[in-house]
């Protein structure tokens, strides 16, 4: 009896399946390149590393991975510290804070890219690989409304420029948060670059964003990373030429943005990662990375802006 009732119960489940209109289930799940990996995923609470955290977060994910997302975390040096521990696998960081922060190294480069390649270099004897680095540079740039800070041919000036109109204006008032007024990179370089220093009573030191007191109209100037969310509103410029030549000089230490791997990591899943980096950072200009924290300025879930760009720039599996 017990049998015929199994044996009933199997012909059921049979003929409903072989009546059922769904699709059938499919005899195995194609693997993910990624499937069974474990995967940890750092990043500080910095707006550009809380993106950078989740392009990979999300690419990940999509291809199989087990991803433990530890990002907004409080801390570049920490960050770092469980990177080279084995705590975590990969953590977003531009290349500056790698070479002078984490290195401790001096030298200056004319080319990012050869910044880039010296950390990369430097930086494996620690068990790190570096990736590919942004198309932005995060870099630290004065910045000012349109009427100030475009020339006659509607063409942004260049800090010259700027420098001659502050000098010649004395109601132009500059803004700077504490940190970009004693950073040895901070204002002090704008200054040396254009030879003139600002005259104390047009210096106004903020504790908000500088960017903020330009757009409510207290300061003329600010200087904020050229990336920072309010530039994504298009009314205010951003000037990083030294002079007249076609690229911005290196005044300011470059921000670009990469990634710092575990070496197996980066070598176990280098066939496909590599390219996928390599793309996704020629996406990452200067406009879309505004874009990017403006969305995330307004509440977006870094998650979702994650996803959606790198659908839009066909990046996903």
């Amino acid at each position: 009896m017990k049998a015929s009732t199994t044996l009933l119960a199997g012909l059921l489940l049979a003929t409903a399946a072989c009546g059922s209109d769904g699709p059938a289930a499919p005899a195995t799940v194609p693997p993910g390149p990624m499937n069974g990996v474990e995967v940890r995923v750092g990043g500080s609470t910095a707006s550009t590393d809380r993106i950078m955290s989740a392009f990979l977060v999300v690419a990940f994910t999509e291809r199989g991975a087990s991803v433990i997302d530890r990002s907004n975390t409080d801390g570049d040096a920490l960050n770092r510290d469980d990177l080279v521990a084995g705590r975590l696998d990969v953590v977003p960081e531009d290349l500056t804070t790698g070479w002078t922060i984490h290195l401790g190294r001096t030298e200056e480069f004319d080319r990012v890219t050869d910044l880039a390649a010296a950390l990369r270099e430097a930086d494996r004897e620690n068990g790190i690989e570096w990736s590919d680095h942004s198309s932005f540079d995060d870099a630290l740039a004065p910045v000012a409304g349109e009427d100030l800070a475009v020339d006659d041919e509607g063409r942004p000036i260049t800090m010259e420029q700027l420098a001659l109109r502050i000098q010649a204006t004395p109601d132009i008032l500059v803004c700077v948060d504490q940190p970009t007024l004693r950073s040895p990179d901070g204002l002090v370089r704008f200054e040396r670059a254009v030879e003139f220093t600002i005259p104390v009573d047009q210096l106004l030191t903020v504790d908000a964003d500088p960017l903020q007191t330009v757009t409510d109209g207290e300061c003329a100037v600010g200087f904020a990373p050229a990336t920072s969310a309010p530039l994504a509103g298009g009314d205010l410029v951003v000037i990083d030429r030294l002079d007249d030549s076609a690229t911005p000089p290196l005044v300011f230490p470059p921000r670009n943005s990469a990634y710092m791997f575990d070496t197996d990591l980066y070598r176990a899943e280098g066939e496909w990662l590599a390219p996928f980096i390599e793309a996704l950072m020629v996406t990452l200009d200067r406009s879309t990375m505004t874009e990017l924290r403006h969305r995330l300025a307004e509440g977006q879930d870094p998650l979702a802006i994650a996803r959606a760009h790198l659908e839009s720039a066909g990046l996903m599996p």
